[in-house]
This record gives C-alpha cells, sequence and structure tokens, in this order.
C-alpha cells in the first residue's frame, strides 16, 4: 500500500485541477455570459467543445506515454488546462472558443495516464477503491469550483477568477517535477504520428464485447453527469431563484457526495458486489435522483433540495471508478492507458452530446426540470442491463460449475 501513496497523490491533485477548470466556466457562465454578449443556455457549447477535444486527446494519450514519460503527461494536462483558463480571460469569442480546446485536451489526458500510473502500484484487491479515491479528484475539483469561483467572481470578476484557477494548475505542474526523476530515466518509444496509432484505442474496445459493453454504459452515464455539472447552477439559479452563491453551495453539496460516494462505491465493489452489479445500481440510482431534481421547487426546505443534490451527486459523478478500475482489470497487459483512451472516447460522447441536447431540450420544454426528466431514461435503461447482466453472467458461472 505504500507504494501506491505518491502515484495517487499525484494523480488525485492532476485530476482534482483538471476538473476544477473545467467546470469553472459553467458556474462562471450566469455572470459571463451576458458580457460576451450569449445566452446562459450557450455553455452548453462550450462544455460539448471541451469534450470534443478531450476524446481526442484521450486517444493520442497512450502513445504519448510512451514518448513523454506518464508524469510528464500530468504535467502537459494541467498545463494545457491553465492555459485555456487563462486564454478565457481575454473575453472575446474566437479565445474562448480557444479556450475550450485547451481545457478540453488538458483533461482528457488524465484518466488514461493515471490508470496507467495506478494499474501497476494498485494491490488487485483494492483497484477500484484506489482507482475511485483518485476519482474524487472528479467532484472534488466540482466542489471547489462551486465554493470557491461564485465569491471570486462577487469580490473580483470572472476573468480574475479564472486567472486564478490556471495560477493553480500551474503550481501543481511544478510540484510533480521532482517526482519525475525516475520516469525521465525510463525508455522512451517513437511517435509515428499515423491514423493507424492514433485510432489503435479504438479497434482494441470494439474488437472486445465486453469493454464495448462498458464503454457505451459509460456513455450514457457521462451524459447524466454532465447534465448536473453544466446545467444545475443555472437552473437553481434562473429557473428557481436562488442566488449565485447559495446555488454554487447547493451545487458543491453534489460534488462533496460524489466524493464520499466514489469511495464507497469503490469499497462495495472491491468486497460485496461485482463491479457490474455496482454500476447498475448507481444507474438505477442517477435516474431516481434525476426525476427528484425534476420536480424539484423554489419553495422546498433548503435540507431537502440539499438532500436531493447529494443523491444525485452520489451517482452521476460517483460511477467513475469502478468503471475505470474494471477497464483496467480487463486490459491487456501494458495497454492500460491506450485502452483506457479508448473507453473514454465513447464516455466523452456522451459528454460531448449532453450539453447542447440538454440546452435543446430545456429550450424546446421551456424547463431545465423537464430535460432532466427526459435525461433520467437511459441511465435506467443502462443501469438495468448492467444489474441483470451481472446476474445472468453469475447464474451461468454457478451452472457451469461442477
Amino acid at each position: 500500500m505504500k507504494g501506491v501513496v505518491l502515484p495517487l497523490a499525484i494523480t488525485l491533485a492532476v485530476q482534482a485541477l483538471t476538473s476544477m477548470a473545467m467546470i469553472a466556466p459553467s458556474v462562471m457562465a450566469p455572470v459571463a455570459a451576458p458580457e460576451l454578449g450569449v445566452s446562459a443556455h450557450g455553455i452548453g457549447w462550450f462544455v460539448a467543445l471541451e469534450y470534443l477535444f478531450a476524446m481526442l486527446s484521450g486517444l493520442a494519450c497512450g502513445a504519448l506515454i510512451g514518448r513523454f514519460g506518464a508524469l510528464r503527461v500530468c504535467q502537459i494536462s494541467v498545463c494545457l488546462a491553465a492555459a485555456g483558463l487563462a486564454a478565457g480571460t481575454g473575453g472575446i469569442l474566437p479565445l474562448v472558443f480557444a479556450a475550450a480546446g485547451l481545457i478540453g485536451s488538458g483533461y482528457g489526458m488524465v484518466n488514461p495516464v493515471s490508470s496507467h500510473i495506478l494499474a501497476s502500484a494498485a494491490p488487485p484487491r483494492m483497484m477500484s477503491l484506489i482507482f475511485s479515491i483518485k476519482q474524487t479528484g472528479v467532484p472534488l475539483g466540482g466542489a471547489l469550483a462551486g465554493a470557491l469561483v461564485p465569491s471570486l467572481v462577487l469580490a473580483l470578476s470572472w476573468r480574475w477568477s479564472s486567472a486564478g484557477v490556471a495560477l493553480l494548475c500551474l503550481v501543481a505542474a511544478l510540484l510533480i517535477q521532482p517526482a519525475r526523476a525516475a520516469d525521465a530515466a525510463a525508455p522512451r518509444v517513437r511517435l509515428s504520428g499515423s491514423a493507424r496509432e492514433f485510432f489503435a484505442p479504438l479497434g482494441m474496445v470494439i474488437a472486445n464485447p465486453a469493454m464495448l459493453e462498458l464503454a457505451i454504459v459509460s456513455m450514457i452515464f457521462g451524459s447524466a453527469q454532465l447534465a448536473l455539472i453544466a446545467y444545475f447552477v443555472s437552473y437553481l439559479n434562473l429557473e428557481l431563484g436562488y442566488g449565485l452563491v447559495a446555488a454554487g453551495l447547493i451545487y458543491s453539496a453534489a460534488h462533496v457526495s460524489g466524493i464520499v460516494g466514489r469511495i464507497a462505491w469503490g469499497a462495495v465493489a472491491d468486497r460485496w458486489l461485482s463491479p457490474r452489479s455496482m454500476l447498475g445500481l448507481l444507474g438505477l440510482m442517477m435516474a431516481l435522483a434525476g426525476v427528484g431534481v425534476s420536480v424539484l421547487r423554489a419553495d422546498w426546505p433548503m435540507p431537502a433540495v440539499i438532500f436531493l443534490s447529494a443523491l444525485f451527486g452520489a451517482s452521476a459523478v460517483g460511477w467513475n471508478g469502478v468503471y475505470l478500475a474494471e477497464v483496467a482489470r480487463r486490459a491487456p497487459p501494458g495497454s492500460v492507458g491506450a485502452i483506457t483512451g479508448g473507453t473514454q472516447f465513447f464516455t466523452f460522447i456522451g459528454a460531448l452530446a449532453a450539453p447542447p441536447l440538454f440546452g435543446l431540450v430545456a429550450g424546446l420544454a421551456g424547463s431545465y426540470g423537464k430535460a432532466y426528466l427526459v435525461f433520467c431514461v437511459l441511465p435506467a435503461l443502462a443501469g438495468l442491463r448492467m444489474l441483470f447482466g451481472a446476474r445472468s453472467r453469475q447464474w451461468r458461472d454457478a451452472c457451469a460449475k461442477p
């Protein structure tokens, strides 16, 4: 266990900061969007662009790890996020689009490089838990964005808030440098730069039916997660009338519960339930929470609103660690980073499509709440598929025993 502490600390910090960089623009959207001359609904397109570039950088990550080393790729990821946040402070739409591409490119490298690092460092009996602890960086970044960014926006401006998060990312890159000594001495692989090399991770996923099923489920769960991340603050602030700080704190409750949930679900998947069963239950939970959010009203007691937000966060933000650990278990030896990038491509299709689709549904229905109701359907179906598929597999295995 001792040998996993430093790798876990580095990957957790990188995950938290790149996640904060991804989420901060959504938190700033109600204030920044009018200044840019666009609707707050337009944040969906920004988030979609982030995830488009994350999809592409994730595919390239396996090759980049071979060329530059895992820790150097960690540094590159936080530096790209910092560059994107800095570019966005200009308040010019072309630079804002460039910011989305840079932030997304940095974020897309994190899961593949973290899985590469942790797959060799984590004890097999604790893999779901270790991966889930690392994945708490996503809700931790969201909680930090929800708790800190609104106050910074009101005290300074959204531009200075963006610059502050960029500075945190750069500090992380500097702190990683001393740990690169052993990593820097490892042999490197020359990159061919061919299209075949770039798309190889996708081929690995498509050729493996079990891996492809996991990837498709992650695409559905990713869409539910982004519906929460991209629009919940705007829903609370613009439709239900909560103040920006109050909405940010409710939003933080979802991410804090996601932190607790990720650790808890990882422990459960290691000890009591199969990862597939755990993912199935989480799909049903996020669908139930989405129904609750869809009927949320401004006059509800604050504890009830926070509880509902926490339930949504524990499920829609809490599933990734169990999923990534299962991908790492099933990956061929030596290809964890590459195949994680391949499955992540599917995950981010959901993340890419969800924000603009959610915004479109919300616009057509005239309500964020109705859009959340629509987005409950697929997680419920995917959860049932994983849950009953896991039970069918256990039944077949039991019948096959002599």
